[in-house]
């Protein structure tokens, strides 16, 4: 059961965004609802628009010292949480599951766009992986708040290396050329993207 105060914070603090290793007030005012599985409101979210993308860009990729292992603690201390959020959000997603961290070859901030089925701890896996050269991350509305909370746990620790932003399928237009892509979604690439440097197809079952 997720906690009911936890959820009234998210309510609050769901629209803001994580960039240059702290939240920010977004500079967008495109606003989206974002509901639960029950079909009643979490919170919205700000989609980020050209500033806002140039702001989370920024600097990204260039701290140094990334601790992985530290990363990987923060986040195994979230799974209970995480997998309770994700059921909230609709899904019966395996957040215990410890997936190898993909080989992202590139160097240079790379741009994560994720469906809302995407399973979470593949998602982090991605994060920790692109860490060391910057991955700026845009998830589908539907996951806005596992999201959220993955980058409460994992951002502070990422010497500014993580961001965040949030919006719809126009914010995720805007951001694909911008950087390598990894798509995390079962859906086919929009032809208006650039062919991904990593495709993640896997799903989290949705609760019925």
């Amino acid at each position: 059961m997720m906690d009911a105060l936890f959820l009234a914070e998210l309510n609050e603090r769901l629209f803001v965004q994580f960039s240059q290793g702290r939240w920010r007030a977004p500079l967008g005012q495109r606003l989206l609802p974002v509901r639960r599985f029950d079909g009643d409101r979490m919170g919205r979210i700000v989609c980020a628009e050209s500033a806002d993308l140039d702001r989370a860009l920024l600097g990204l990729g260039q701290g140094q010292g990334v601790d992985r292992e530290a990363l990987w603690a923060a986040w195994e201390g979230l799974c209970d949480t995480a997998r309770a959020l994700r059921a909230v959000e609709g899904f019966d997603d395996r957040t215990q599951d410890t997936p190898a961290e993909p080989v992202l070859a590139e160097a240079g901030p790379m741009i994560l766009l994720s469906a809302a089925d995407a399973p979470l701890a593949g998602l982090v896996a991605v994060l920790i992986a692109g860490a060391e050269h910057g991955v700026l991350w845009k998830p589908a509305p539907g996951a806005a708040a596992s999201a959220h909370l993955v980058m409460r746990a994992l951002g502070p620790l990422a010497v500014g290396n993580l961001a965040l932003v949030q919006g719809d399928h126009a914010t995720g237009a805007a951001l694909a050329g911008l950087g390598p892509l990894v798509w995390a979604s079962a859906g086919a690439v929009p032809k208006a993207l650039c062919a991904p440097l990593v495709s993640l197809s896997a799903r989290a079952p949705r609760r019925r």
